[in-house]
């Protein structure tokens, strides 16, 4: 809920780079708790693209293991599209389009809908990660039966 607060005060107060920022540290707290949640190891040394994909892989949603309706061909693709939209919001806050690293440069150019395109990117990767996580029909509670 912090994250979505200041987001849209960033939005409103026409701060694109703390929006942008406050964006990737989305992704990056939702991946971290999909993680914590199954039980997996986080070093805290991970890249954002490595989370997004650890998460999707322990919520049995990544486009190379989806199975069921993730499985279909179409599906798979927005999958890998949504990957590959969450590490994309990562590169541009990192690139100097967001705050979290120092600059020595004055940055232009960024406005209103560049931040909205970053908020709205990561809220579709972290609505659909979260979906997912409650989800008690989500492919990665099924339980696999051991072989005999």
């Amino acid at each position: 809920m912090e994250h979505l607060d200041r987001i849209s005060r960033a939005v409103r107060h026409g701060d694109p780079a703390q929006a942008i920022g406050s964006a990737k540290e989305l992704i990056e707290s939702t991946a971290k708790l999909v993680l914590r949640e199954r039980g997996e190891t986080i070093s805290g040394r991970e890249e954002v693209p490595d989370l997004v994909r650890r998460a999707q892989e322990a919520l049995n949603v990544h486009p190379t293991q989806a199975g069921g309706p993730d499985g279909a061909p179409s599906v798979r693709r927005i999958l890998g599209a949504v990957s590959t939209v969450a590490t994309g919001v990562a590169e541009h806050r990192n690139a100097g389009y967001g705050t979290g690293h120092g600059h020595d440069v004055v940055r232009s150019g960024l406005g209103a809908r560049h931040a909205r395109l970053a908020v709205n990117a990561a809220k579709l990767w972290c609505e659909f990660i979260l979906d997912t996580l409650s989800d008690e029909r989500a492919p990665w509670r099924r339980r696999t039966v051991p072989s005999s």
